[in-house]
């Protein structure tokens, strides 16, 4: 079934950006500000905090934040020490240089091993966690320096891509196994909703069979079926979190052929395909839509939908 575009092409609005806004305590050494975006000629009817993947910044997912930014949310993007330039500044072995192009860093062996290393480094997975705290600890300075403090509270959302994906699932509330110490839960209630994109699966950074158990919220999994994992795993292993969690507000679009990159949503000239992109545009805000706002038609959309998105296709689940 061909399923019409979400939203209207009436609701969209001009974005306003700011890429220098700092909260003492965010970073140790290095200055990582956030970019934020915020619908220009409205005030925010809810807000995201998107976390990137291993190697990015807050300045990737550029496309997919001011997407959401121009449809009524403030987009708040940190920037997390596994960054390519935090770590080649870092750790000067490895011959990088911070304020050059650092794009092409897979193709270094010893950089690529090393970067394999922190995605499994629990040290990097709680200096996420602490940093999106920390932005969750001064929203009101965000807003104030963005699109002003509002009149009342708004809604928020974690999402993530890759590694970004794997904490927003720690902060949406599931359980990983710390070597030598046991269970630990990171949930932050804070957040009402939870966006994965390309997430993770059992026994690779803590997770294993019951990490989903208390995952009550709304949540989308979103995955293709070229992606893959970082030891070898294929698509099966991506929608796990959805597959595992309870039911209730959970929903899984396996979209065909997509790749690790899901059409390009982090840099354009990673993996491009249109189609890909906009169905998860237009997938994400429908969830951010149904469960921040309470909109009606959203969910309708979301409960509509089958096999396509546009150009599209897709397995999209739901219970």
């Amino acid at each position: 079934m061909s399923e019409a575009s979400y939203p209207p092409a009436s609701r969209h609005g001009n974005v306003k950006v700011r890429t220098d806004i700092e909260l003492t305590g965010v970073t140790d050494g290095m200055a990582l500000p956030l970019v934020c975006r915020w619908p220009e000629d409205s005030l925010p009817r809810g807000y995201v905090v998107f976390c990137h993947g291993l190697s990015a910044s807050g300045r990737d997912y550029a496309d997919l934040s001011a997407y959401w930014a121009a449809r009524g949310y403030l987009v708040i993007h940190p920037t997390f020490p596994d960054w390519i330039g935090a770590v080649a500044a870092a750790e000067p072995h490895l011959g990088l240089d911070p304020a050059g192009d650092l794009s092409a860093w897979q193709a270094d062996p010893q950089v690529r091993a090393r970067m394999f290393e922190i995605l499994h480094e629990p040290w990097y997975w709680f200096e996420r966690i602490r940093i999106v705290r920390r932005v969750m600890g001064g929203l009101d300075a965000i807003m104030a320096g963005t699109c002003g403090r509002l009149p009342d509270p708004v809604p928020g959302a974690i999402a993530g891509h890759s590694f970004g994906a794997y904490t927003s699932q720690l902060l949406a509330g599931a359980w990983i196994d710390l070597p030598g110490e046991g269970p630990r839960n990171f949930r932050d209630d804070r957040f009402s909703a939870a966006i994965l994109l390309s997430a993770q699966g059992r026994d690779q950074q803590g997770l294993r069979e019951g990490s989903w158990d208390d995952i009550s919220g709304p949540l989308l999994n979103v995955t293709g079926t070229l992606d893959g994992g970082a030891k070898g795993q294929d698509w099966h292993w991506k929608v796990e979190p959805y597959e595992f969690a309870p039911p209730g507000d959970k929903y899984l679009a396996l979209l065909t052929d997509a790749n690790h990159y899901l059409g390009g949503i982090a840099r354009p000239d990673q993996s491009p395909v249109p189609a890909h992109k906009q169905a998860v545009e237009q997938l994400t805000l429908a969830f951010l839509d149904a469960y921040l706002l309470k909109d009606a038609p959203a969910k309708d959309w979301l409960a509509r939908l089958d096999d396509r998105i546009g150009n599209c296709e897709l397995l999209f689940k739901r219970k």
